[in-house]
C-alpha cells in the first residue's frame, strides 16, 4: 500500500466514492476473494496510511493521488485521524476522463 499523498500540505482525499469503488456492494472492480481485506489490514498496519483511489493512480504529476473515499470513512487510521483533526485534509473531485 502507498503512503497518503500529501500535496500542498494537505492529504488529498476523494470527495465521494467513484462508481468502480471497492467499498461498493457488487465487486466492481473484480477483486479476486480476500483481496479486498488483505489491502484493508495492509493499509491499517505499517504506516497505517490508506489505500490509494485507482482513479487517481494516472493523475498528472500537479494533481497526485487521493485517498480511496470508501477507505477514509469506514477505516480510521492514526495518520489520518491526525490528519483530520489538524484540517490537512483537502477533498478533491474524481478526475474527469
Amino acid at each position: 500500500m502507498r503512503k497518503p499523498v500529501y500535496r500542498d500540505g494537505k492529504v488529498h482525499v476523494m470527495r465521494e466514492m467513484c462508481e468502480t469503488c471497492v467499498f461498493r456492494p457488487g465487486n466492481r472492480m473484480r477483486l479476486k476473494g480476500g483481496r479486498l481485506r488483505q489491502m484493508v489490514e495492509d493499509s491499517r498496519k505499517g504506516d497505517g496510511g490508506g489505500i490509494t483511489c485507482h482513479k487517481t493512480l494516472h493523475w498528472a504529476s500537479d494533481a497526485g493521488e487521493a485517498i480511496c473515499r470508501g477507505f477514509f470513512d469506514r477505516y480510521a487510521t492514526s495518520p489520518m485521524q491526525i490528519a483530520d483533526r489538524l484540517g490537512f485534509i483537502k477533498e478533491v473531485d474524481e478526475p474527469h476522463e
